[in-house]
């Protein structure tokens, strides 16, 4: 079986390494294709499972459709159909505040209408499936002729995957669709074009596809999360004293480690801000334990520029450590900062889930500040009702520090409330049973049942004619400015700024370059008109000269000379 697997950046497959290898293992050859390759050391990470299964795994690019004239509308539009979704009461405000920026003027607008929401909703799914299949991603998957193509992107509506979907309809190819992060149901794109399999972790994103995206139920299988299986049974491979000489804190003391959040918008203040407000109630606290604690905190990947002027190397037994972990010493890091903490603590990330695994205790607190990424979001609740919760949440920091010095008394023992929750949501089949060949077992019953018929992208042909120009539109005039969502309207407002800018600029170098054009042709006038004079007091200089040499040599010729003159 040949599998295709595509995803948005390829350093997203490192959520499916363990069924690239299981897949290759089984004899099976797949080809990994991402629309970015260098993002996050995507490529390394692919050159790597190439290289460990030589002839089994391939990767290559996706060819990019932005030279598509109909590309620009299909993004806006998928963008502006989760602002849509957001609207439904049931989803949270910070759905709404991230996607409002990304929607489309006019679909805004629409919104607003009575009766707005279902209309708008209804027209923008009826509008995926009047635009065209691309002939370049048809073409690319006709040459790698794959039997089957995985999508472990295709809830990032800013991303080609619903295309990739489109043209594997089009070839008869079946297409399953891997939910790559505990999320990304709740708080990402919906998915409006169904694909023959849905492949989630637990009943929980099961209960998610079915009531939240539509899909039949029939179409979701339950595998695990086959992402979290390599830390089931890994070991450190070093000491507790090499590591903590290597992160740069004491060997002879706990310490406590901050997992980074990746939120979206950015919270006020950054999370960088708070942790080093959190390390100060560390060293200022009563408690000599939680004074002498040590601190590793870990940066997010995508977020390390909100730290720029963020210090906290100034405190003792403090280290500021990590990697995106795709090779294997970044790996290592991280698995043994886990592993060698005596609890866990952030606002809200999947690292809290690969704590659960470790058997740390996880702890949090709730601030007002950080109450739209944390409380109100539905994938965070998982965090504090499956299984009966995973968190030890804290509504204060003080209240928190009691919780912690709780944590790290125990010393390592691993929270009961970790193995609940990792049965119901990580591993539903068992903690012994690793949910990776469930997740490959489900893609071979899918490539010998093969793909499913989907009407609905074929229905609606008879409007492409009348539908591509107006898309094509969208780029320029007056479409462009209702196609235009909020940040485009910044970037157009400033791209006129400066056009301004240059054009007065222009403007003045214009009127100065005139202005000197006209002094210089003063100066040129004026330097004719000295000249002619000059020239004219030496031609009567010259004038007086030959009169006077005539009169003189008249004089002479008369006979008359000087001293008789004077006489």
């Amino acid at each position: 079986m040949r599998v295709l697997f595509a995803a948005l950046h390829l350093a997203y497959f490192r959520n499916f390494e363990s069924a690239i290898r299981e897949l290759a293992a089984r004899g099976h050859q797949v080809h990994l294709a991402g629309e970015e390759t260098e993002a996050l050391g995507g490529e390394a990470l692919a050159r790597r499972l190439a290289s460990e299964h030589p002839g089994r795994v391939t990767w290559a690019q996706l060819p990019s459709l932005e030279h598509e004239p109909w590309y620009d509308a299909a993004r806006r539009m998928r963008l502006a159909l989760d602002y849509i979704r957001a609207l439904d009461p049931r989803y949270p405000p910070k759905l709404r505040v991230r996607a409002e920026a990304r929607t489309a003027r006019v679909v805004r607008w629409a919104s607003r209408l009575p009766a707005g929401r279902p209309m708008t909703l209804a027209a923008l799914k009826r509008f995926e499936r009047v635009m065209p299949t691309s002939d370049a991603l048809v073409a690319y998957l006709r040459d790698r002729a794959p039997d089957l193509v995985v999508l472990t992107s295709l809830t990032y509506a800013r991303s080609q995957q619903l295309d990739v979907l489109k043209a594997a309809r089009a070839l008869g190819i079946p297409v399953a669709a891997a939910i790559m992060s505990w999320d990304h149901l709740s708080s990402k794109a919906l998915l409006h074009v169904v694909p023959d399999l849905v492949l989630v972790w637990n009943d929980t994103q099961r209960r998610e596809a079915v009531e939240m995206h539509g899909i039949p139920a029939d179409r979701v299988v339950l595998t695990g999360a086959q992402c979290y299986d390599q830390w089931f049974t890994r070991a450190p491979e070093r000491s507790r004293e090499a590591f903590c000489r290597a992160m740069g804190l004491r060997a002879d003391r706990p310490f406590v480690l901050w997992v980074h959040s990746a939120l979206s918008p950015t919270p006020d203040p950054p999370e960088p801000v708070l942790v080093t407000r959190w390390i100060e109630a560390l060293r200022s606290s009563a408690n000599p334990r939680l004074r002498e604690l040590g601190v590793l905190v870990r940066p997010h990947p995508e977020r390390l520029k909100e730290w720029a002027g963020v210090r906290i190397d100034q405190y003792e037994n403090v280290a500021f450590h990590g990697r995106n972990p795709i090779d294997r010493d970044a790996q290592n890091d991280y698995f043994d900062s886990l592993f060698y903490s005596s609890a866990v603590a952030g606002l809200v990330t999947s690292a809290f889930l690969e704590a659960a695994i470790v058997g740390r205790p996880v702890l949090t607190f709730t601030l007002p500040e950080y109450r739209m990424h944390q409380e109100e979001m539905i994938h965070f609740q998982y965090l504090t009702t499956v299984g009966g919760g995973l968190l030890q949440m804290a509504a204060d920091l003080d209240t928190h520090l009691t919780q912690l010095a709780a944590a790290v008394a125990l010393g390592g023992v691993r929270d009961e409330r970790n193995r609940r929750f990792l049965t119901a949501f990580v591993r539903p089949g068992g903690l012994d049973t690793p949910a990776t060949p469930a997740f490959a077992d489900a893609l071979e019953r899918l490539q010998r049942q093969g793909a499913g018929p989907d009407a609905s992208l074929e229905r609606e042909r008879w409007l492409r004619p009348i539908v591509l120009p107006l898309a094509a539109w969208s780029r320029r005039g007056i479409g462009r400015w209702l196609m235009n969502d909020m940040r485009a309207d910044a970037v157009d407002e400033h791209i006129d700024r400066r056009l301004r800018t240059i054009r007065a600029r222009r403007a003045a170098k214009e009127a100065r370059q005139r202005a000197e054009s006209r002094r210089r042709a003063f100066r040129q006038r004026r330097h004719a008109l000295l000249l002619k004079a000059k020239e004219a007091r030496s031609a009567i200089r010259t004038l007086r000269f030959h009169t006077a040499t005539l009169a003189h040599r008249i004089l002479g010729l008369a006979g008359i000379d000087r001293g008789e003159r004077g006489g």
